[in-house]
């Protein structure tokens, strides 16, 4: 009996390898997509925390400092950096006075008898005595808006009336330092990079007006 085996070869055709290789290329480009779209999303989230914890920090540091503050003193700087100092009442460390800090452009400065650097457009938190620090220099604020507006502490009196020139950047009138009851801290951050998706909306903060409770309105 003749028999006869027979052999078929199994395979794709050009088109079929094309259609293939056309819909693996779309969905890697789909998987790519959203890859970096999540990847973006969550810089973005990052970067927002990290405004809000800064912010949160700044005030929870600028209310205990203010609250037990018995004075104040301004020193005159361009606007609009400002250059505040609180004296401290009962610290029990040994230091007297705490300085804030602002620089739009970046400067070196001496606090207490220190060369600080104040990074541009970083608020600094300074504590010691006259002639020393305590600690080191504290960046409470990065990323600040570069406006008359990204930073600013504005005065009172008892009855509410601003010691300012009445618009940004609220320069403080040192003249009139022994009245200030009141005192509030604004600034407007942002964090991240627009051309690569990673860019903030603006964190914009205002502290609302803390007596300084341990001064005399006159003294």
């Amino acid at each position: 009996m003749n028999g006869r085996i027979s052999s078929s070869r199994a395979g794709f055709t050009l088109v079929e390898l094309l259609i293939g290789a056309t819909l693996s290329a779309a969905i890697m480009a789909a998987v790519l997509s959203s890859y970096i779209y999540l990847g973006r999303g969550l810089a973005r989230l990052a970067n927002q925390q990290t405004l809000e914890s800064e912010g949160r920090r700044t005030l929870a540091y600028f209310t205990q400092d203010v609250q037990t503050a018995t004075g104040v003193s301004v020193t005159p700087v361009t606007a609009p950096d400002f250059y505040v100092t609180f004296t401290l009442a009962n610290s029990g460390t040994g230091a007297d006075r705490v300085t804030y800090y602002y620089s739009r452009d970046g400067t070196s400065t001496s606090i207490s008898g220190n060369t600080i650097a104040v990074p541009a457009n970083s608020l600094v938190r300074v504590v010691g005595t006259a002639s020393a620090i305590s600690q080191p220099a504290q960046t409470l604020l990065r990323n600040i808006l570069t406006s008359n507006e990204g930073c600013y502490i504005r005065f009172f009196d008892s009855a509410g009336r601003p010691y300012d020139n009445g618009s940004a950047p609220y320069t403080p009138v040192t003249t009139y330092a022994n009245g200030m009851k009141q005192a509030a801290l604004s600034f407007s951050t942002q964090l991240g990079n627009t051309t690569n998706g990673t860019r903030t909306l603006v964190f914009q903060v205002t502290s609302g007006r803390i007596v300084i409770r341990n001064k005399a309105s006159l003294q």
